[in-house]
């Protein structure tokens, strides 16, 4: 994959437009909000840390350009770089997804530093859900790398076994983000519960189901 400025823009537009509405709205509602501003907030949606306007307007913003600037990056140093072109349209939208969901998160910060009521406590479990939701959609599509989709021992040693992992696990990982959204909705402890065990038994299942596979692979070539 050759890096040029027309292919940045090409791929990168929109990613680069979120950015900019990230740092945009920020620059302009800094002059409006107090010294400290809420940046954490507890199970039940309540407010329990504190930061200082500096700190909580601007880390998440470059902390996320710089998560931005790694995905940009990992392309051109994974080993297995040419099979990003087989699939770089779902990593760019897994990308957009993901600034988009950053940036929902900003705009609450944000707003709550402005003295709003805002409903972390749903958006946080539904975004994530979102995510989950958008890495299930792309998985049957993503191609053997080292960065990115289900890397355990036995997908990275047989594209057979890393192809048909991705297109299993994909409905794994939709399920779980539908239920982690629904989840914002229900009482918080069940929330929480639903939070550790559901990425949990992905992970599991998906590692187990790419063994199976690998295993029986082995056996039909002995």
């Amino acid at each position: 994959m050759k890096f040029t400025l027309k292919n940045f823009l090409r791929y990168y537009w929109f990613s680069l437009l979120i950015l900019i509405a990230i740092f945009g709205v920020s620059f302009y509602l800094y002059p409006m909000l107090p010294s400290k501003i809420p940046t954490h907030w507890n199970l039940y949606g309540e407010v329990d840390g504190w930061s200082s306007k500096g700190f909580g307007v601007w880390f998440l913003p470059f902390f996320t350009l710089g998560l931005f600037l790694l995905f940009i990056v990992i392309p051109f140093i994974d080993p297995r770089r040419e099979n990003y072109e087989k699939f770089f349209g779902v990593y760019v939208l897994f990308i957009n997804g993901f600034l988009l969901f950053m940036g929902v998160m900003q705009v609450a910060i944000l707003f709550a530093g402005l003295g709003y009521k805002v409903p972390i406590g749903e958006l946080v479990p539904v975004g994530i859900g979102f995510i989950f939701a958008l890495i299930g959609l792309t998985m049957g599509k993503i191609k053997s790398n080292y960065f990115f989709g289900i890397r355990t021992p036995w997908t990275l040693e047989s594209p057979t076994v890393w192809e048909k992992t991705h297109k299993a696990s994909g409905k794994f990982f939709i399920a779980s983000g539908i239920i982690m959204a629904l989840a914002a909705f229900l009482p918080p402890m069940v929330e929480l519960l639903m939070f550790i065990l559901l990425p949990l038994f992905t992970t599991v299942a998906v590692m187990v189901y790419s063994y199976q596979l690998y295993e029986q692979e082995k056996k039909n070539k002995s």
